[in-house]
């Protein structure tokens, strides 16, 4: 007696296929990462493209909710993590091959990364460059700086692409070290989390999900709201409170 398979049949085995099929590309994607973190594998191209099909493709569900709680599980810094995703999204969106990018070496890459290539609403990030009257896209960006990085020193890199995200002036990154004692470091910590709450969510991380303002710009507030109660200054103090300054 002949077998047959009517359509109907078919339409219901081809979804349990197809998802058996991506689940076990899951199972040997999520198999390699681990495999590439032990230093089975030497090649760190290799760790940071494997990363990029898990964080794309999602393939840590259903046992973590995102990227980031499946890769603090690796034997590898979480930061490490996102900026070679990072590093391999960027090549993607550009249409750079790994026979192109991989020579340039993962420090200028890195800083090459930081430029953004889309706003928050998902759209193209637009630049102002000096010399261009009109507008450049971050990908047309990126393509430009990484026509020059294998002869262009990292240094020279860093301050082209801080230029670009206007990470210049009163803009420009400084590190302010300080030491607590621990009593001080929870009133600090507390009021850094009243400073977040009053601020709310600035943007989305890696993940998608809501971030918090960053503890540089908590300080800001903190210390602005300082500075513009008048019963903080002493008689004769000879600075005046910029009353201006106040954005929170």
């Amino acid at each position: 007696m002949e077998n047959t398979v009517s359509d109907n049949t078919m339409g219901l085995m081809k979804p349990a296929i197809v998802g058996e099929a991506v689940a076990g590309e899951a199972a040997q994607t999520l198999a390699e990462v681990k495999k590439l973190v032990k230093g089975l594998a030497v090649n760190t191209f290799d760790l940071f493209e494997k990363l990029h099909k898990v964080k794309k493709n999602k393939f840590y569900a259903p046992k973590f909710n995102t990227f980031g709680e499946y890769a603090k599980t690796l034997d590898l810094k979480l930061s490490k993590a996102y900026y070679g995703v990072k590093i391999v999204e960027m090549a993607e969106a550009c249409g750079i091959s790994r026979e192109q990018y991989e020579p340039v070496g993962i420090a200028k890459l890195r800083l090459i990364s930081r430029v953004e290539m889309q706003n928050p609403d998902g759209g193209p990030k637009m630049y102002m460059l000096e010399g261009i009257d009109l507008p450049a896209s971050g990908v047309e960006v990126i393509k430009g700086i990484m026509e020059k990085a294998l002869t262009t020193p990292p240094d020279a890199i860093e301050q082209f692409v801080r230029k670009v995200n206007g990470q210049v002036g009163e803009y420009a990154p400084e590190w302010e070290n300080m030491s607590f004692t621990k009593g001080q470091r929870e009133i600090w910590q507390v009021a850094v989390s009243l400073a977040k709450a009053n601020i709310g969510s600035v943007s989305k991380d890696e993940d998608g999900q809501y971030k918090d303002a960053s503890v540089g710009r908590c300080a800001e507030i903190i210390a602005v709201s300082y500075i513009q109660d008048p019963n903080n200054w002493p008689e004769g103090h000879e600075h005046v409170p910029d009353t201006d300054n106040n954005d929170a």
